[in-house]
């Protein structure tokens, strides 16, 4: 069986804050990261679960947004350990690309304040 790997973007980024996208639309991935990188941010991308060590791999993480509609408790709850106290949580209603993009910008809005 094949472990799941979770989607990132290409390694180029890596000095770019990092949002970490639970849950949402696997199909909606590319689009998703898109509208991320628009913002300058990388998008690590967890649709059924968080693999272990996954905290290691990922850098520095701006935010972390949970598609509430769309992501399992357990995934929900895996999710504590992958940031920093003070990291931003952001709950999504949807996992439409809108929501994604708006969440962006209000992010990027902050980080520049």
């Amino acid at each position: 069986m094949n472990k799941p790997t979770p989607r990132t973007t290409s390694p180029s980024l890596e000095t770019e804050p990092t949002v970490v996208l639970v849950g949402g639309n696997g199909g909606l991935f590319d689009r998703y990261r898109e509208a991320l990188e628009e913002r300058g941010l990388r998008v690590r991308h967890f649709e059924k679960r968080v693999p272990p060590g996954a905290r290691r791999s990922l850098g520095r993480v701006a935010a972390i947004f949970v598609v509430v509609s769309m992501v399992s408790h357990s995934l929900r709850d895996s999710v504590k350990d992958l940031a920093d106290d003070g990291t931003k949580v952001v709950y999504l209603r949807t996992g439409s690309v809108s929501a994604v993009r708006a969440a962006a910008l209000e992010l990027s809005h902050e980080r520049a304040a």
